[in-house]
Formats: C-alpha cells, structure tokens, sequence
C-alpha cells in the first residue's frame, strides 16, 4: 500500500514536470503510468488466488490419476528442440506429457479450445519470459526448466538449470507472461 503511495506521488510530479517543460514530444498518460508502476506486481482481480486454486486442483487431479502423492509431483516446463514442452515429473522421471492447452487453461482459467490464437499467445509470453530469464541468469534456454510444484496449500515456482536451482521464480510474474 505504502509503495502505492509512493507511486501515486512520483505520478504527480511527473505530471507536474511535465506541465513545467512544455516540449512538442508529450508522452502519452499510458507511457507516464507505464514508467513509474512498470514493475510493481499488484494481484488486484485476484489472479494469482485464482491460478493457485486452479493449480492445486490440477495437481490433486494428476495425483488421483497417478497414485503419486501430490508434492511429489513437479510439472515442468522447458524447451525441446525449440518448441516448448510440459510435462510431468517425479524424482527426475518424466510420467506424462501435458498439452500445453491444459497449462495455458491453469494460468488463464479459459479453455482455449476454438481459440488457436490464446495458446499462441501464451506460448510467446513463456518463451519470452524463458529468454530473459535465460539472458539475466546467463544460462543456454535449452538448459532451463520451470518447475512447478505444491507445498503446504502453497504453489511454488523455481527456475532450474538442468538440475541445478536458480531461484524462485513469483507466480505472479508467470502469470503476467502467461496472460501478456
């Protein structure tokens, strides 16, 4: 709330700024917003409450199906020859491969069955997202893995290259690439 604040008053004076130095190039109000609250990650529909329902859900599913405890299961996603594959995981071994509809489905909460261009989407926003990460973690984009799995009612996400962890990823931030 604080950092909202924070954000609402650098809007004033960037509006105040501008109205001060007069120029012929006036950044639209889109492109002031966009500059000063770029990076703050604000679950203000409750997407992020939504997606973590979805995903338990999911993975009560997969374990019923499988007869594997439920953290256990780790759903990874990666790069395969280019092209972007999700699978499911159990001590490093794969168990079954996920369409990537179903994933798209768990971060969007729409089926985009009849909607080519929604999974489309989807997957340029991971691919996207793996890149970057790629680049800021200096690691080849073949070599990284998404995980996601479930802990105590909590869904939890890691970058991982090979085997090796990089970090926690926010699931906000993947569901902001998801949905971009």
């Amino acid at each position: 709330m604080q950092q909202l604040l924070v954000n609402q008053i650098k809007i004033k004076q960037l509006t105040v700024s501008n109205m001060e130095n007069r120029t012929n190039e006036k950044p639209s109000l889109a492109q002031k917003l966009k500059k000063v609250i770029g990076n703050i990650n604000v679950d203000v529909f409750g997407y992020e409450k939504n997606v973590t329902r979805n995903i338990q859900s999911y993975f009560d599913r997969l374990a019923k199906e499988t007869g594997m405890p439920k953290d256990q299961i780790i759903i990874r996603i990666f790069r395969d020859y280019g092209q972007i594959s999700v699978c499911v995981h159990r001590h490093g071994k794969r168990i079954k491969q996920i369409p990537v509809s179903e994933l798209v489905t768990l971060f969007t909460n729409i089926n985009p069955s009849g909607l080519p261009h929604l999974e489309q989407k989807a997957l340029s926003g991971i691919k996207d997202f793996m890149l970057e990460y790629c680049k800021t973690h200096l690691i080849h984009p073949d070599n990284l893995h998404i995980c996601i799995l479930t802990a105590q009612n909590q869904v939890i996400v890691k970058g991982v290259n090979r085997t090796d962890e990089i970090g926690t990823i926010p699931l906000t931030v993947l569901i902001k690439h998801f949905t971009k």
